[in-house]
């Protein structure tokens, strides 16, 4: 589980203001992986999640709902294609950066709002084996500008070391 060390009631409502911006623009990620119950309830869930639970409790509905598919096509390394299991991570996976992308996109909004351009990067969730830049990052500080360029548009976001999956990254003020 995430360490979200400023995830309180104020950063909840900014979270909840930032996934009403991204569905307004058309920034809301749903997997691949969702089944139709995914597609259908996901929305509702996140902000519920965001609104008054964590990214544990957001798994757990994934997984309860059976809101996954339970198999997915995937290309072969000889240039074929199979069907194989959707990994039993899945929901977590999504669960863990979607969440943690709202609470850093909350948390910007309720820093830039009490005078603060900068964030400080730490490691919210241990990992096994901690990627070294992902390491790199730990105590370093980011704007918020560019923190917001990197994870309000979906495509971009996952090229974020912040959201990357498995990272265990996320920000606080400092």
């Amino acid at each position: 589980m995430f360490e979200f060390k400023d995830l309180d009631p104020a950063t909840r409502l900014e979270m909840v203001a930032a996934i009403n911006e991204a569905q307004s623009t058309g920034n809301i990620y749903e997997s691949a992986r969702f089944n139709q119950a995914g597609r259908d309830q996901w929305l509702t869930l996140l902000l519920e999640a965001a609104e008054s639970h964590d990214e544990h409790w957001l798994a757990f509905q994934l997984e309860a709902k059976a809101m996954m598919k339970d198999f997915e096509g995937a290309n072969t390394p000889s240039g074929g294609y199979t069907i194989k299991h959707v990994p039993h991570t899945a929901s977590q996976t999504m669960a863990d950066g979607q969440f943690n992308r709202f609470y850093i996109l909350g948390l910007c909004r309720k820093a830039r709002a009490t005078g603060h351009t900068h964030l400080v990067v730490y490691r919210a969730q241990a990992v096994t084996e901690p990627r070294p830049e992902s390491q790199a990052l730990v105590g370093t500080t980011m704007s918020i500008d560019g923190i917001e360029t990197q994870l309000k548009d979906t495509k971009l976001s996952f090229k974020s070391p912040l959201v990357k999956p498995n990272s265990g990254l996320s920000v606080r003020l400092s």
